[in-house]
């Protein structure tokens, strides 16, 4: 079963490869998706990063408070809205 992430404080240059890369330390990374302001046209510092239950699990754990570009990266599992 594939668990959804909340990553914050994405730098606003960062690419979503970037991300999947970083994540990819952790096991599979089935999706990465940045937010974005349609109306200003940019990045809103923030995204999702699809992965499995247990990868997901050990990213939170490995990678909120890692440094990423210069930022901490805020990383945990998604609420459901």
């Amino acid at each position: 079963m594939s668990t959804s992430l909340f990553v914050g404080n994405i730098p606003y240059g960062a690419m979503e490869r970037e991300i999947q890369e970083h994540f990819s330390k952790c096991g599979q990374v089935d999706n990465v998706r940045f937010v974005m302001d349609f109306k200003r046209g940019r990045f809103r510092g923030f995204g999702f990063v699809t992965m499995p239950e247990d990868d997901a699990k050990a990213a939170v754990e490995l990678l909120n408070q890692s440094e990423f570009q210069e930022r901490q990266l805020i990383v945990s599992i998604a609420r459901a809205s």
